[in-house]
């Protein structure tokens, strides 16, 4: 992920989306957020936030989810020790959640039974939409809430914005936006995500080695 961002233009703002830091195991399905970060997950995202540079802000949002709010505390402690003229927790963004899980005992239940195939049902269409909400009609709404952000302006400089959110999340953007697919490129790890680069043609997303260029608004249309 470091990578990635560090890889973008030099001359625009950048954005990640990101899964939050190592968290203890989820031990009730019908209640995911309330497994909180390890230790290691503290000491990971502070490390994280120590080896960003180039940047002269940083803004940190999150998940209403504890671990997430936990993650962005940690990257914000080691971005202190960088020399960043300015970082801000921006605080809880509902965009960054996971609200669109609208029954969580039954999604719980289809995930235990179908383990990582449950997001290629959802994805194709095979999870009822009582259950968790279509894919695309989220990926647009954290697409909109990440340029509306991007947009915004900044006055110290170069800007990064960190979106430190959840596997399920990131896993739509992954596919939807830079087609990786998780059979393919496997699930995704902790600090692992996708970043982003405003650029003359819309708006460019980096998963890894693979890079995806399109206008804006970015169009999800039904595979």
């Amino acid at each position: 992920m470091l990578k990635t961002i560090h890889s973008l233009p030099a001359h625009a703002p950048a954005a990640a989306f990101l899964r939050h830091a190592e968290r203890h195991q989820i031990v009730d399905v019908k209640d995911p957020a309330a497994a909180e970060l390890t230790a290691k997950g503290h000491a990971d995202a502070e490390a994280f936030g120590r080896q960003i540079h180039g940047f002269d802000c940083v803004r940190l949002f999150h998940s209403p989810v504890k671990r997430c709010r936990q993650t962005a505390e940690a990257i914000a402690r080691g971005i202190a020790a960088t020399g960043v003229s300015s970082t801000e927790i921006v605080g809880p963004e509902n965009a960054l959640g996971i609200d669109y899980i609208l029954d969580l005992k039954e999604a719980g239940r289809l995930t235990l039974l179908h383990g990582d195939h449950f997001v290629r049902l959802w994805f194709t269409g095979q999870i009822p939409a009582n259950v968790v909400e279509a894919a695309e009609a989220i990926a647009a709404r954290k697409v909109t809430h990440l340029v509306q952000r991007l947009q915004e302006p900044c006055a110290q400089g170069r800007r990064l914005d960190l979106h430190v959110s959840h596997d399920w999340n990131i896993l739509i953007l992954r596919e939807l936006m830079v087609g990786v697919r998780h059979e393919d490129a496997g699930w995704l790890n902790f600090l692992d995500g996708v970043a982003f680069a405003p650029t003359a043609d819309g708006l460019q997303a980096v998963y890894r080695t693979t890079t995806v260029t399109r206008p804006l608004p970015w169009s999800f249309a039904s595979r």
